[in-house]
């Protein structure tokens, strides 16, 4: 079964131990929050923790590389995603070279680095990927809002159905053309819809060993529960704008999607 991990404000740190199947650090956080970065620190020495350090472009912050080298050798992440760039598939195969190269020799032992793919078009995912992979890389992960997705289908008015099914287009695509090794570790970075994930559910798809989303979480703080098919809208908020609020009376609606959410992973 795939590991599912969803951040999760403050006030639910101790909950997403029983929510989520590991923890998805935002460095950025460990310095914001020393609530956060003393519970990240004692859940990573537990004997069965797993975490996956993300670099920040999502939530739009911009690290040093000293700073990311920090955090990682204060957190020792089983996995780091190195510093991608939207749809820009030459700074990102420049930045994985780089970490591969020069900076892994400075990290954890145990830190794998994983490289996210990014392109306009199919070509530049292809290319990247197979890059990586002579470089080393055996942790690639798949973003769910490639400007790429609109491009290669659409065809649906709605712009989360192309993101959901864009995704799993080129997924199927790489692994048709058996780019994806069986060997290889396979990362979901957030999502659109949720119901996307009900896509994967068969054995074909096995090689995708991970997922982080915030999804659920959001959603129940906004008190939007999920119906029976997933959701038809995407909450615009990021986690940190719930990261400091109480939000004890959302918390039914929140435990509801993240049962929820599990239904659509096996």
């Amino acid at each position: 079964m795939r590991k599912i991990s969803h951040e999760v404000p403050l006030c639910f740190l101790q909950d997403n131990l029983h929510w989520s199947d590991y923890q998805y650090v935002l460095p950025h956080l460990i310095d914001k929050h020393a609530q956060y970065k003393e519970f990240m620190l004692d859940y990573r020495e537990q004997e069965d923790s797993f975490i996956i350090m993300d670099n920040g472009l999502f939530e739009g912050v911009t690290h040093t590389e000293k700073d990311l080298i920090e955090k990682i050798n204060l957190v020792k992440p089983d996995i780091f995603v190195v510093p991608d760039m939207w749809n820009n598939k030459k700074a990102t195969a420049h930045n994985a070279t780089h970490w591969m190269v020069n900076v892994k020799p400075h990290l954890p032992e145990n830190t794998n680095l994983m490289v996210v793919m990014q392109g306009e078009i199919i070509s530049d995912f292809f290319s990247l990927y197979q890059e990586c992979a002579a470089l080393g890389y055996t942790h690639f992960a798949f973003n769910h809002s490639s400007q790429y997705y609109q491009t290669y289908l659409g065809t649906h008015p709605d712009k989360l159905v192309n993101q959901m099914l864009g995704r799993h287009s080129l997924i199927n695509l790489m692994r048709s053309s058996r780019f994806i090794k069986e060997d290889h570790y396979i990362h979901l970075l957030g999502c659109s819809l949720p119901q996307e994930f009900l896509l994967y559910n068969y054995p074909e798809y096995d090689f995708i060993k991970s997922i982080d989303t915030s999804n659920p979480i959001i959603a129940g703080a906004k008190l939007q529960s999920y119906e029976g098919f997933g959701l038809l809208t995407k909450p615009s908020e990021k986690i940190e704008d719930f990261m400091e609020e109480d939000l004890d009376l959302c918390k039914p609606i929140i435990k509801f999607n993240v049962e929820k959410f599990k239904t659509f992973i096996k």
